[in-house]
């Protein structure tokens, strides 16, 4: 296979046409990475919209929607002054950025990824790459209604985060680090849509059960009615 895309992205880009899902991407260490590897699997642009690459979240307001409120929210923040502060501030803009970037986009998902690839790092204990992967996405038909239920004033359309996770790299290898980050980043989508189609096939087959029940409570009222007369 061409050093440009893997087989995770064989699979994810697979997946997303035979589910006919679209997504977007939103990298930091990977590059474009995971933009480029989804976009040299045949048949992609039916499924990828295009993604944004953001390696200064300062200087680059325009790449984040042109959404000051985006932008001010992520940039204006303290400086992480430890590893775990500075994996938690990943954890936050992979969070925000999967969700804005779907909503605007209208995609049915967005993974968003932010770490630190190598080979030199901010902080003296922080030897090997890591980065922070999250999916966001639209909810479920389930979580929908019982949202609904709860909140007449909920918005059966929101989008928020699916799925996230730490990937930690064993090494401090900027290029393989990229790549390995990348092709986690489509494992992990690929997870998501895969359980997520499990979800609805669930869901639908409690619908028909529960229209099954409904069918045999009226059959049994009519027969009653019919004893009666």
């Amino acid at each position: 296979m061409s050093a440009l895309t893997s087989q995770s992205f064989k699979k994810l880009v697979t997946k997303l046409k035979q589910s006919s899902k679209t997504c977007t991407a939103i990298e930091q260490c990977c590059g474009g990475t995971i933009s480029t590897s989804i976009m040299a699997q045949p048949g992609s642009s039916s499924v990828y919209y295009g993604g944004s690459i953001i390696y200064n979240t300062k200087k680059a307001k325009s790449l984040f929607l042109n959404d000051e409120t985006l932008h001010a929210s992520l940039a204006n923040v303290p400086s992480a002054q430890t590893k775990e502060e500075y994996i938690q501030s990943k954890i936050d803009w992979t969070a925000k950025t999967s969700v804005e970037f779907c909503k605007a986009l209208g995609t049915d998902y967005a993974i968003s990824e932010g770490g630190a690839a190598g080979p030199t790092f901010r902080f003296d204990d922080m030897e090997n790459g890591f980065a922070v992967l999250s999916v966001a996405g639209r909810r479920q038909k389930q979580q929908q209604l019982e949202e609904e239920v709860n909140n007449s004033n909920s918005n059966s359309d929101e989008v928020r985060v699916l799925k996230q996770t730490v990937v930690h790299s064993p090494h401090a290898d900027r290029e393989k680090n990229m790549r390995f980050f990348a092709d986690a980043a489509a494992d992990l989508l690929a997870e998501v849509i895969h359980t997520n189609e499990e979800q609805e096939k669930e869901e639908e087959e409690e619908d028909e059960e529960e229209e099954e029940e409904e069918k045999k409570t009226k059959i049994q009222a009519a027969e009653k009615l019919i004893l009666c007369i």
